[in-house]
């Protein structure tokens, strides 16, 4: 009889403590995939969040716009307002560098770049009063750049509409709806249709002075079609910026400005807690792995007579060795098997659980945040997969060969004195 067969009618022999002992692989492997899924879940819906709440990761100007060291006058708007960014603040000294819109397509085709948006910041005037005009690609730039703070009325949607300041709206006495001129310069113009009012937040006086156009807009006003003085990029997850924006340092004449300090931390916190998963993940299999010790080794102690007879009609040490190994091996594949098995279920029941008790308000995973934006969302990968299967196999052989070698190491004439 091999040793596997021996091994399989040994486990089958003492059924009840075989699936205690496989259940505490299962546990392991089921709890480190969900965890694995759960960290990759929330690694994606860190990066959607941070997308959503932070300013443009990457903002790429002219390699020929002024730049100051340590970001000291990096005026980009992150958020709620009307900003510089690079070649803004060029021109804002009436100098600013221009860039081909044609590359935005290329940024945007390169490999980690969630979305690139245009923008063209220009000097103009609205109803005689002298502004900065941003043109934009509406469709873009509320990904790229994070929504303007609204205080009234709406987005751009077409050419020929404005959102302008709040201050700047307050001194020309309009409001939503209203038809103001916009041109670049005092006595000229056409009408645009005043769509929306934002605020900046901001205490420096020309952010205040400011308005959003259409990007064709913009560079029908400035005659600069086909320009635009900068571009703002944001990575698929926080830890692409670096490499995102070194490949686009390497596209001649433009500059790729990191906002390091968001990025950095994005990074730092979805790191930590994928790193904060896999440990309790880990500790759940080391738990699984000292019951499969604890069975072995309290198999061996029943087994004393049977190892002394094997050894006496002949079977050698590494026979022996052999068919302990087999059950050790047995017992972390079907705890593998079935961990995996169970972690995926868990793994595709989760959202529906976790939903349920956000859309309650009931405590537990998601219950502090209303409505489904306490879901968890695991995000089950073929790496996972394999990975959850291979430590927990791994466990069951590793655990068992402490006790294989005891076994293996049995004097048969003291085995045999048992009774």
């Amino acid at each position: 009889m091999s040793s596997m067969s021996m091994a399989i009618r040994n486990l089958r022999h003492r059924r009840m403590r075989t699936i205690l002992t496989v259940s505490g692989i299962v546990v392991g492997v089921a709890m480190i995939l969900v965890l694995l899924s759960l960290a990759a879940g929330t690694s994606a819906q860190t990066g959607g969040l941070l997308r959503n709440v932070i300013g443009s990761e990457i903002t790429v100007v002219n390699s020929t716009t002024p730049t100051f060291p340590g970001g000291g006058f990096n005026f980009t708007r992150t958020g709620g307002g009307g900003g510089f960014g690079g070649g803004g603040f060029g021109g804002f000294f009436g100098a600013g560098n221009t860039i081909n819109e044609s590359l935005v397509d290329s940024i945007e085709n390169m490999s980690g770049v969630f979305v690139a948006s245009p923008q063209l910041t220009t000097s103009g005037y609205v109803d005689g009063d002298s502004v900065f005009l941003y043109g934009i690609d509406p469709g873009t730039y509320s990904q790229a750049a994070s929504n303007l703070t609204l205080t009234s009325g709406s987005d751009l949607s077409a050419t020929g509409q404005i959102l302008l300041n709040s201050v700047t709206a307050a001194n020309l006495g309009v409001k939503v709806g209203s038809q103001v001129t916009v041109g670049a310069n005092s006595t000229g113009g056409a009408k645009y249709t005043v769509v929306g009012i934002y605020t900046t937040g901001s205490t420096f006086g020309p952010l205040d002075r400011s308005g959003y156009i259409e990007l064709s807009d913009a560079q029908s006003i400035s005659g600069k079609k086909g320009l635009v003085t900068e571009v703002y990029v944001k990575a698929t997850t926080p830890s692409l910026v670096n490499q995102v924006a070194s490949d686009i340092d390497s596209i001649s004449g433009v500059t790729a400005n990191v906002a390091n300090a968001i990025a950095g931390s994005a990074a730092t916190l979805t790191n930590t807690m994928t790193t904060f998963f896999i440990v309790i993940g880990l500790v759940a299999l080391l738990a699984g792995a000292f019951g499969v010790i604890n069975t072995m080794m309290m198999s061996i102690g029943e087994r004393t007579r049977e190892i002394g007879t094997l050894r006496a009609i002949g079977a050698t040490k590494g026979q022996v060795l052999k068919m302990f190994m087999s059950e050790a091996f047995l017992i972390g594949l079907i705890g593998a098997i079935v961990g995996v098995f169970i972690g995926v279920v868990v793994s595709f029941a989760l959202p529906s659980v976790t939903g349920a008790a956000a859309s309650t308000g009931a405590r537990g995973f998601g219950g502090f945040i209303p409505g489904n934006q306490g879901r968890l969302l695991p995000t089950l990968t073929s790496f996972n997969l394999v990975l959850s299967f291979a430590l927990g196999s791994l466990v069951g052989i590793v655990a068992g060969v402490y006790p294989a070698l005891r076994a293996s190491r049995m004097d048969p004439v003291e085995a045999l004195r048992h009774v």
